[in-house]
């Protein structure tokens, strides 16, 4: 992915919207930080027995064949893949693409060098040399077994997608420079990626685990190129972008996370935000609403029920060490309701005092209660603060 949607969030004060702005990579939410409440082995080793979940099993028997033979070239640094008969630059493309986004084969350039006419080879180009791409698999591996090692046999694939979306969040911070690793080291290992490596991450996480999963490519809302995840769950498909989940603070924020995009439905983004490419693949349907806030008990069917939630999301997450809280609302009913209710007539201070006085928290830490950071998302009905604490003694 060359671009993608991004969001780029900054501190301001007082309560304001900031309008749209353009560009290939940015979209904005109604956010602000308020001042005052008054004011407002092999190398195809790392990847898991369902990495052909969705890709492959669409392709005919035929192509199967031929996807075969190109992903072992891919594998072994073969300059192009040969294959038995001649097929169509369509089918070549087709084929490349089943390759490059589910094997996981990170040291594969996104190249594709389409033939003239039928062709019974299909070049290919590599980002390191063997010797480079050994090092970084073993590299990928030791993180990889550092996130599951804190797995039982108790741990639900629920907490595991979790874990994995949480930690590409923490650890890898979006980067559109030129030199940027685009690919799932990067956002593994690097720390730094783009959207491509954000999902291709996440998909070798869940494939580790085997956890059907599949990475999507189509665009944003501004037309922007983009990748996310499409993962099945208890049999139900969702939807996760962990890029978007992990926006442009200014200034950064090291701890800051969310969960806007982890386990959403289609009606919540496709069409909307999301717009996937079905132009050689169909993608599982992801019609659920047991979304993050229903499994965590932060959704709420009113303003009232809506705040109380919020109250103690926000004095939970101070007695964790945490500062973020965030709730989504059923309808839009009740969420600009309590969005009136918290900012307009200033239930936020009721919000940040409940945290403050009833978080297990260590003895001088005070949450502000006439300071903080609002992040509103209209589409998904989400209200999200940042409280901020200060030292008192």
């Amino acid at each position: 992915m060359k671009t993608h949607q991004r969001i780029v969030i900054g501190a301001l004060l007082f309560v304001l919207t900031l309008p749209n702005l353009s560009g290939c990579s940015r979209i904005n939410e109604d956010y602000s930080l308020s001042e005052t409440v008054t004011s407002a082995g092999s190398l195809s080793a790392i990847t898991g027995n369902d990495r052909r979940y969705i890709y492959y099993s669409s392709l005919s028997p035929k192509e199967q064949q031929m996807y075969d033979i190109l992903q072992n070239a891919a594998e072994n640094f073969q300059p192009q893949a040969v294959f038995p008969e001649k097929l169509p630059p369509e089918t070549l493309k087709k084929l490349f693409l089943a390759v490059y986004y589910q094997e996981n084969i990170f040291w594969l350039t996104s190249k594709f060098y389409r033939p003239d006419s039928d062709s019974d080879t299909l070049r290919l180009t590599y980002r390191y040399d063997e010797e480079t791409t050994h090092q970084m698999q073993a590299d990928i591996g030791k993180t990889s077994w550092e996130i599951s090692s804190v797995f039982d046999e108790s741990t639900s694939d629920y907490e595991k997608l979790k874990a994995f979306h949480d930690y590409i969040v923490l650890n890898c911070t979006f980067s559109d420079d030129e030199n940027t690793d685009t690919t799932l080291y990067g956002a593994l290992c690097g720390g730094y990626s783009m959207c491509e490596g954000y999902a291709a991450a996440f998909n070798l996480l869940c494939q580790k685990s085997d956890i059907p999963c599949v990475t999507v490519t189509g665009t944003g809302s501004d037309g922007a190129s983009h990748a996310w995840n499409k993962v099945m769950l208890d049999g139900e498909w969702y939807n996760v972008d962990c890029t978007w989940d992990d926006p442009i603070l200014d200034p950064p924020d090291e701890n800051f996370i969310r969960h806007y995009y982890f386990l959403v439905s289609d009606k919540d983004i496709e069409g909307i935000t999301h717009f996937p490419d079905n132009t050689y693949f169909s993608y599982p349907e992801c019609s659920s609403d047991n979304n993050y806030f229903r499994r965590e008990g932060l959704y709420a069917d009113s303003a009232d029920s809506g705040i109380a939630l919020l109250s103690s999301a926000a004095a939970d997450a101070i007695s964790a060490g945490l500062t973020d809280a965030e709730i989504r609302f059923a309808d839009e009913k009740a969420y600009y309701s309590a969005k009136t209710a918290l900012f307009d007539r200033k239930k936020i201070r009721q919000v940040l005092e409940y945290a403050d006085s009833r978080a297990d928290k260590p003895a001088g830490k005070t949450v502000m209660t006439n300071k903080y950071v609002r992040y509103c998302n209209d589409s998904l009905l989400i209200i999200h603060i940042t409280m901020i604490c200060e030292d008192t003694r």
